[in-house]
């Protein structure tokens, strides 16, 4: 079933792998080699994204062996009929549930199988095998998606490294979480998750950009046009730009490329943003002379963010739905196709909404604690659900008690970072120098990249053991150490100060 020899560590959870010898049935995969590869070849389209096609088809071209389909060690599979105890292989009786689920709704062949890259092989190979051999149509396509990585390594329930939605959900909202892994990830590669990135994304794209566009647009149609959709009276480039967007984006979400129709949203509403300030509505409604312009600028503002609302509900279903409320829409959000979607749909003189921020400002100093703080609730909540029994804080006693004359041979110092740079090479380390009151400042090397840029370490007083050993990472000295707190899995977060306090002073 794979290549794993014995003692090699499981690719998921890292233990040590068992060989073990029981009498199985086969399944001559081995006569379905060559009609594999001619499907393969006679539809490009089969297996996606092309990275997963290629592996599959190495595979494959390497040459099938017969792949064993049923058990005598374990129990609980399903029984095969006068040949105990052979019970079937999970992922051979499991990938017929995708018909039988359907069976008699004529739904099958499926559409597409969205699948983890790590099972393309049961689901590429495997299952049409099997459906060949049954003479049993084959699903039309399948898309294999790759994983979230956190700390650099698979999130996985085994290690108990994941990150769970539901603290995401109750500090940010759902959307937040659904476009940050759709925009942030390119759909069918790996990607790497983080709270900074999420609350930076979410800030710079949905606060700054849709909702400040929302927000700013509705509020001018308030105060200029008595809260009513003015008449357009011409058009310019933007509309132009408007039907290129929603070609681009039908096309790419039809071809999972949800970061590319993403970004091209995002391009809109930039090129939205620069023609609001540089038609200055706000300096025309000064002008009775202007009226037509301020109309015109105003009506493709809004028109733009109505498009864009439709082109982005299926990732901001929530968010959206507030929007079009915003916008007056009489219809919902949901009835509108895609297909239909053109410019000028916007009626004149349709009331719009009270405004109301949709995506406030968050404060990841606030926010990224408060998820973390949820998320270690949750995986007790969901630790009880399941009965298992959370393993217990470490307590103070765990800890060997050292003297208070041991203590006080460890020296800490108030120190002010003057510099920060990252260390070339090395993701998570940053060189920084720190005046503690001396006559030079310290140069030390930091663990702390993937929490702070250098940018927000510049000015800050923290916390330096200053009588330490030097030692060299990566090449570079470090003469001290900076001190941070932080818990398993988790970023470093840099010990401070509330209250003003001198460079040099020590801690005590």
């Amino acid at each position: 079933m794979n290549d794993a020899k014995p003692g090699d560590p499981c690719p998921d959870c890292g233990r040590p792998t068992e060989t073990i010898t029981e009498e199985n049935f086969f399944f001559k995969l081995s006569a379905f080699q060559d009609r594999l590869l001619k499907l393969y070849d006679r539809d490009p389209q089969f297996i996606q994204p092309e990275t997963r096609r290629n592996e599959v088809i190495s595979f494959v071209r390497a040459g099938l062996t017969d792949l064993s389909i049923t058990r005598t060690n374990i129990k609980w599979g399903i029984p095969v009929v006068g040949e105990a105890p052979h019970v079937f292989y999970v992922w051979f009786d499991a990938l017929t549930t995708y018909m039988s689920a359907v069976e008699g709704e004529g739904m099958w062949p499926a559409d597409l199988h969205l699948i983890g890259k790590e099972i393309v092989r049961f689901h590429a190979i495997y299952w049409p095998a099997f459906l060949m051999a049954a003479e049993l149509p084959l699903p039309k396509r399948i898309f294999a998606h790759g994983w979230l990585l956190f700390e650099e390594s698979k999130m996985s329930k085994s290690r108990g490294n994941i990150v769970r939605p539901e603290p995401i959900r109750q500090v940010m909202g759902t959307d937040a979480l659904r476009y940050f892994l759709l925009r942030e990830i390119v759909f069918g590669q790996d990607g790497g998750f983080s709270y900074d990135a999420l609350v930076g994304r979410y800030n710079s794209d949905l606060a700054n950009g849709l909702g400040n566009l929302a927000s700013r647009t509705l509020t001018m149609i308030h105060q200029y046009c008595g809260g009513a959709i003015p008449a357009p009276t011409s058009e310019g480039a933007i509309p132009q730009g408007v039907r290129q967007t929603v070609e681009t984006v039908v096309a790419a979400f039809e071809e999972f490329e949800f970061s590319k129709g993403l970004e091209a949203i995002w391009a809109l509403l930039s090129a939205t943003d620069k023609f609001i300030v540089e038609q200055a509505p706000w300096v025309l409604a000064k002008k009775p002379e202007s009226r037509a312009q301020l109309d015109a600028t105003l009506y493709t503002a809004a028109e733009v963010l109505r498009i864009a609302t439709v082109l982005l509900a299926p990732v901001l279903p929530e968010s959206t739905a507030k929007i079009w409320t915003q916008l007056g829409m009489p219809g919902p959000l949901e009835s509108v196709r895609l297909q239909g979607l053109a410019w000028g749909q916007l009626q004149a003189g349709q009331k719009v909404g009270a405004v109301a921020g949709v995506f406030p400002r968050i404060d990841a100093k606030l926010a990224i604690p408060e998820m973390r703080a949820l998320e270690e609730k949750e995986a007790v909540r969901q630790a009880a659900l399941l009965g298992k029994t959370p393993p217990p804080a470490p307590s103070a006693e765990a800890a060997p008690k050292i003297s208070i004359e041991d203590f006080a041979k460890v020296e800490m110092r108030v120190g002010l970072v003057l510099e920060a740079e990252p260390v070339k090479g090395a993701n998570k380390l940053l060189k920084l120098k720190v005046d503690i009151g001396e006559p030079e400042p310290r140069s030390l090397v930091a663990g702390i990249a993937e929490a702070y840029t250098p940018e927000q370490l510049i000015g800050r007083k923290v916390v330096i053991v200053t009588n330490l050993e030097p030692r060299k990472l990566r090449g570079v000295e470090s003469n001290g150490m900076i001190v941070a707190a932080s818990i398993e899995g988790g970023k470093p977060v840099l010990a401070g100060f509330l209250e003003d306090i001198p460079v040099g002073a020590r801690l005590k």
